[in-house]
């Protein structure tokens, strides 16, 4: 397994190979997390070795809990920074886009071809 970070403003997730099968770790992690000022509520899961935390954006930051799950070893020096969030590249908004006005023509077809057989 390898260690896996995935972070929106208010929830971070790790999953560490250090947590799998591992509750005094996961217990460990947990009680270290509902300690820490700003974060709402934790939550491990033993079978895939993930810690879920949902912390308030404007106490406690992102950086500053990975920085201490590291710390801790449950995140390796590789992975000592948030993942980069990337927008939706041009081709996905383009297609999202030529999806959209092909369904609204279709709806609009239909709606059209409804009301002429009702009439």
């Amino acid at each position: 397994m390898t260690h896996y970070i995935h972070h929106v403003p208010g929830r971070l997730r790790i999953k560490s190979p250090h947590l799998k099968r591992n509750a005094q770790a996961a217990q460990q992690a947990r009680q270290y997390m509902e300690q820490v000022d700003g974060v709402l509520a934790s939550e491990v899961n033993t079978v895939t070795g993930s810690l879920l935390i949902h912390y308030d954006a404007q106490r406690v930051g992102a950086q500053t809990l990975l920085n201490s799950l590291r710390g801790l070893g449950y995140v390796p020096p590789e992975h000592a920074h948030l993942p980069v969030q990337q927008g939706p590249n041009l081709a996905q908004t383009l297609s999202d886009k030529v999806v959209n006005k092909l369904v609204e023509t279709v709806i609009e077809r239909s709606a059209t071809a409804l009301i002429a057989a009702i009439i």
